[in-house]
């Protein structure tokens, strides 16, 4: 590490703080059938949460606290005389348990009438009601009043919520089954939302986010762009509409209403903000103005979707070349990352696209010029594209493989059918190379149109086969490391060559462009290795080899920070290799802080490339930011905290 006077701030390189206002409605599409997925619609589950947080707040804090504090002494009072009578304690706990009792049967009832369950089950259930009639303790009852009878139990005797649970759990297994893991995973984001849902502002889900990190710390703030998921438009709310007028005074403009993406932006930008005082010469005079910069606190990212780009055209990105070099003029990206600073570009391939879509490449020629960070999505995750699945996706757009004794070569099928599984294709790491390595950069180009912006953009030339211009400097952070179960994979797997490679290697590991072995094609480019890697190596593998083999390829530990599994790893991962000292004093000396960690080989490489990342708010439902903070700080000796947390964030985020 440096030796410096003063360290250089944490910053948690990855956070949301966009609220449900920013969530489209059926994100239950594909995870439920037709038609009980619009039943399940997001803003209205929001406003339910809302009411209650509203109700909640307004007893607590409102017009209604007096009396609700009234009550709750009341309550407390009244416990606290019961428990200390015995004579009174007891007869209630045992109408207590025949209320719950009773009502765990006629949940059992409703139960069946769903599900087949075993005839021993429902035999031994049917003698305990039996039993229980003798004694009067159970009757039948009309439906409604059954109902009625289980809600009322379980909002009013807290534990027989756990006698419920407790059956869910015993009884019938087979539920478990039918709540796939996704929709238990979307259930879990239903939750995770409606935790925050009274937050009608980013700005206060940020500073919870803040708030739970050392004083001088600082956060990327990562918007999302939602809208062509499949999953339905999202719409302004009511109570942003009726903000309006009053935010039109205070400088927004009618285009920050034009939809939820970009009221997001400018929300987003509207307390980030602020104003300072800098000096400017000019012809030898000196002038004061005023320019706004982000706050030091906030690193804001631009989200950037390869289908809004085409869709909105010059009006999003608008460029010209000059000295062989992207000037970019009015725009939507030059007003954040030009005129107000933005730190760099967020994508989310599983929502339909792939990191190197035609639209995206004059972007990330833009990002590689000016050294601009990308931040994408690189895990199976609960987010991803909800409509129906494109012709054109059955086959990748660049890898190719074998299909015949002759050697001859076709696209590689890509053959998952549901939108859950073909996620992956979209985030596979392995797309990345299609940008920063120029073989598989040239043949997407050149499937673009014969006369596209894109082929004079890098100079592409179809005779020579060639182009002038390529991505190789990109900087790019693969979020989530991969995700926990390629971590978990990698350590499980002893004899897929692959996943030895950095054990045996770690100063090359996975060699992505060349063969190994021996014979006519060793040190040869190799589709066959390709498709190999895609269909079978961990994704732990391929992402650290990327990080050592490339120059600018960083991942984050955003949310499996929360799995303790990964933290044995992580330590090996941070380790040092035995040429640690003689490269550290390079990387010392190395003025550009884009190039420090190009003289680093291998394992120190690859620690150089780690980042401390948290994903709140979207963990919060595991651990809150406050407790991963802390458990890495602990596991994590001080050299190797600070280095995923205040240095290789801070050349990540470098433009110099």
């Amino acid at each position: 590490m440096p030796t410096t006077d003063k360290k250089k701030n944490i910053i948690n390189a990855h956070t949301h703080v966009f609220t449900g206002n920013f969530v489209p409605p059926y994100l239950a599409k594909t995870i439920l059938p037709w038609p009980f997925y619009y039943l399940i619609h997001t803003g209205w589950m929001m406003n339910r949460f809302k009411a209650y947080h509203k109700r909640k707040n307004k007893k607590r804090f409102g017009e209604e606290k007096y009396n609700y504090r009234q009550l709750e002494r009341a309550k407390t009072k009244r416990q606290f005389y019961i428990s200390k009578r015995w004579y009174l304690k007891l007869p209630l706990r045992i109408i207590g348990l025949w209320l719950s009792v009773v009502a765990a049967l006629f949940f059992l009832e409703f139960l069946a009438s769903l599900i087949t369950i075993d005839p021993d089950t429902i035999e031994k259930v049917e003698a305990f009601k039996k039993q229980l009639s003798k004694y009067y303790l159970y009757y039948e009852l009309p439906l409604i009043f059954k109902i009625v009878w289980v809600v009322v139990v379980i909002w009013f005797v807290k534990w027989s919520r756990k006698l419920i649970l407790f059956i869910l759990k015993s009884f019938f297994p087979l539920l478990k089954k039918l709540l796939s893991k996704n929709t238990l995973n979307l259930i879990d984001r239903y939750y995770l939302l409606g935790r925050f849902a009274f937050y009608e502002k980013q700005s206060r889900v940020a500073s919870r986010a803040l708030s739970q990190l050392p004083p001088d710390s600082s956060i990327v703030i990562l918007p999302m762009d939602m809208e062509y998921m499949g999953a339905g438009k999202t719409k302004l709310t009511k109570g942003v509409l009726d903000s309006k007028p009053k935010l039109l005074k205070k400088g927004w403009t009618q285009y920050d209403f034009s939809d939820v993406y970009k009221y997001q932006m400018r929300e987003l930008w509207d307390f980030i903000k602020e104003t300072i005082t800098k000096e400017v010469i000019e012809n030898g005079v000196t002038t004061e103005i005023e320019i706004e910069r982000p706050k030091e606190a906030y690193y804001p990212f631009l989200f950037v979707d390869p289908r809004r780009v085409a869709e909105e055209g010059a009006s999003f990105f608008n460029y010209t070349i000059k000295n062989n070099k992207m000037s970019l003029g009015d725009c939507f990206v030059k007003t954040y990352m030009e005129d107000r600073n933005f730190s760099g570009f967020k994508i989310y391939p599983a929502l339909g696209y792939y990191p190197f879509d035609e639209h995206l490449l004059p972007i990330w020629r833009y990002a590689s010029e000016n050294n601009i960070p990308i931040m994408t999505h690189c895990v199976h995750g609960t987010i991803f594209y909800r409509g129906a699945k494109q012709k054109e996706w059955n086959f990748h757009p660049v890898f190719k493989e074998k299909y015949t004794m002759d050697g001859e070569f076709e696209p590689q099928l890509l053959p998952q059918a549901k939108n859950v599984d073909f996620q992956n294709n979209f985030t596979h790491p392995l797309n990345y190379l299609c940008l920063v390595e120029e073989k598989f950069l040239k043949i997407v180009i050149q499937n673009t149109a014969e006369n596209s912006e894109v082929r004079q953009l890098f100079g592409y030339s179809e005779e020579e086969d060639s182009i002038q211009h390529n991505l190789s400097n990109l900087k790019v952070c693969l979020a989530h490391y991969g995700g926990e179960e390629e971590w978990t994979r990698y350590m499980e797997q002893d004899r897929q060559n692959y996943s030895q490679r950095l054990m045996r290697n770690p100063e090359e590991a996975i060699n992505f462009m060349t063969t190994s072995g021996s014979g006519k094609t060793k040190g040869k480019f190799s589709w066959y290795k390709i498709n190999d890697l895609w269909n079978k190596a961990d994704w732990y593998s391929i992402i650290c080899s990327m990080m050592i083999d490339y120059e600018n390829i960083y991942a984050d530990l955003s949310y499996i920070i929360s799995k303790p599994s990964i933290y044995p790893l992580l330590q090996y991962t941070l380790e040092k290799s035995e040429s640690f000292e003689a490269e550290h004093k390079n990387y010392l000396a190395e003025p550009s802080v884009n190039k420090k960690a190009t003289h680093y080989t291998g394992k120190n490489k690859l620690r150089s490339r780690v980042l401390f990342g948290t994903d709140f708010y979207v963990v919060r439902n595991h651990k809150s930011d406050k407790d991963l903070f802390i458990e890495t700080k602990a596991v994590l000796d001080e050299e190797s905290f600070d280095l995923i947390a205040r240095e290789n964030t801070h050349n990540y985020l470098s433009r110099s």
